[in-house]
């Protein structure tokens, strides 16, 4: 009897594997995917020692988030650099307050440039 059985669940199982059981749905990409890169940049305190401001952000097409950790006891800025189709260079700024985190969202995707300035405030 047990063979009976163990030839019954062979049987099933080679059912199953010969695709009369509904196939497993597959999708193609499209090859228009893409990954944005994150970027990162770091600047030494003035006090305390030891300490940096970091920040990071993704370049994003319609607008940049830049994210910020500043173990510095003083506040910094930091300017983005964007280049309009004309090639007009525009700069926008915001400061990261001391001994905080945050983000901050910008009108405006993929800089050109990113800098943490030695200052407290914009330009």
């Amino acid at each position: 009897m047990k063979s009976r059985n163990l030839f019954l669940a062979a049987a099933g199982l080679g059912l199953a594997l010969s695709g009369v059981l509904p196939a497993v749905a597959t999708a193609e990409t499209s090859g228009d995917v893409s990954v944005q890169d994150v970027h990162r940049k770091s600047a030494k305190c003035r006090t305390p020692e030891g300490q940096k401001i970091n920040i990071s952000w993704g370049d994003g097409s319609v607008t940049t988030t830049v994210y910020y950790n500043n173990h510095c006891n003083q506040a910094r800025a930091i300017e983005l650099e964007f280049v309009k189709e004309s090639g007009e260079r525009f700069n926008k700024c915001f400061v990261a307050p001391a001994r905080t985190q945050g983000s901050k969202k910008i009108d405006n995707g993929n800089p050109n440039k990113v800098s943490i300035l030695g200052a407290s405030r914009c330009p």
